[in-house]
């Protein structure tokens, strides 16, 4: 291997969108030989599946609101000169039977090339994503995305220095499809929590047997609801992961059940886009929880699938420069 004196100076500005079931986030970072930097994440309220999911498609008012925050992404970057894009989607553009229609639609538009990705792929590049905070952490570990079609587990073990998956599932029980299944009441309150238990503890079954197969001794979220557990918490650190107490989410969670929408968007950190599902995110969380023991600690990750193709993007382009 060349030094590192001898690599050539290169930089190059790259962006991730994630079309998601719910959000449609942009992360724009500048790549160079030493590592990638993030500039900015732009974040899109679509609701992509919403009102879809029976019918295994994308309504048309959803359809037109995906293509008009595309719109908006794809101007910023071209504002910021971005010269490499990825673009991704996930469980609902999967599942739906005009999901091949939409990215057609963002080609013909946009000239983006979007990759509709299935579970598994989904569930590395968001480990991807969270290896790159887990740093020290003592393993293995639960890492748990939810998202609004799916929630993705993956079990990560140190080897040597660096963090592996190795067992994964790719879940359809995310907060978009347990709200249109479920059709939870405004608050859900515990008797609606109730509702859910035989769904969860079906379609949820694959994970119980991940803890007991590995014995996870944490349990690290990747951002998204994660991130506004942090911020209703108010929990602040240093490092890359911050650690949500046990009986603090435990106490939030009973908060959030017994609220109405219009009492949480009043709380302090909440995130405009997530406080009508953020319930039903909490119910997940306490109920994985449920099978964890209690001396697991959960931690909140920053990083998540964007973060996971930002880094499989600067590591193709060290090789494209020799390095």
């Amino acid at each position: 291997m060349a030094e590192a004196s001898s690599f050539p100076d290169w930089s190059r500005r790259a962006a991730v969108v994630d079309c998601g079931t719910n959000l449609f986030t942009m992360l724009i970072a500048t790549c160079q030989s030493t590592g990638w930097e993030e500039e900015i994440v732009l974040r899109r309220p679509v609701f992509i599946g919403q009102g879809g999911f029976r019918s295994r498609t994308i309504l048309p008012d959803r359809f037109a609101r995906g293509m008009d925050a595309l719109r908006v992404l794809h101007q910023a970057a071209e504002n910021y000169d971005v010269d490499t894009v990825r673009i991704l989607g996930t469980s609902a553009l999967r599942d739906a039977q005009n999901g091949a229609t939409f990215a057609k639609q963002v080609h013909r538009e946009l000239g983006w090339e979007l990759e509709i990705i299935d579970g598994d792929a989904e569930a590395h590049l968001i480990h991807d994503g969270v290896a790159q905070t887990l740093g020290d952490a003592t393993g293995p570990v639960l890492v748990m995305d939810i998202g609004g079609g799916s929630v993705e587990f993956i079990v990560s073990r140190k080897e040597g220095d660096a963090w592996k998956a190795v067992e994964w599932v790719s879940l359809d029980a995310g907060v978009g499809r347990l709200e249109e299944f479920g059709k939870p009441t405004d608050p859900i309150e515990q008797q609606g929590v109730d509702r859910y238990e035989a769904f969860l503890i079906e379609t949820l079954a694959p994970v119980r047997s991940l803890i007991q197969a590995h014995s996870p001794l944490a349990l690290v979220g990747s951002s998204g609801s994660f991130d506004t557990f942090a911020d209703l918490l108010n929990v602040e650190a240093d490092a890359p992961l911050k650690e949500l107490g046990r009986d603090s989410l435990n106490a939030l969670h009973q908060e959030l059940i017994n609220s109405s929408i219009e009492e949480r968007l009043k709380m302090p950190g909440m995130s405009p886009a997530r406080a009508r599902l953020i319930p039903l995110s909490s119910m997940l969380l306490q109920h994985v929880l449920k099978d964890l023991p209690p001396t697991a600690r959960v931690m909140r990750s920053p990083h998540a699938l964007r973060e996971g193709v930002m880094h499989g993007i600067w590591q193709h382009l060290c090789t494209e420069f020799g390095q």
